[in-house]
């Protein structure tokens, strides 16, 4: 996938995340963006390269979910 496509990529990816962050944790979309903007996941996820963007919004949240409870990123293996 060249830079173009994954630009284009990426805010749906996002625009994913953040509805299933509203839809499981009851969030608002300024709390839900703030979560995932201010996250080493998004971090990882903005990086076409670290391939963060293959997992689904689901699995996402979960990584997501995670991070926040613990302060640590833990990728699946």
């Amino acid at each position: 996938m060249n830079q173009e496509q994954f630009e284009a990529i990426l805010p749906l990816k996002v625009e994913c995340i953040v509805r299933e962050m509203m839809h499981q944790e009851k969030q608002s979309l300024y709390n839900a963006l703030f979560d995932l903007y201010s996250s080493q996941l998004y971090k990882l996820l903005e990086k076409e390269e670290t391939k963060m963007w293959y997992y689904s919004p689901m699995m996402l949240v979960e990584i997501l979910k995670n991070e926040k409870e613990t302060g640590k990123l833990k990728l699946p293996e």
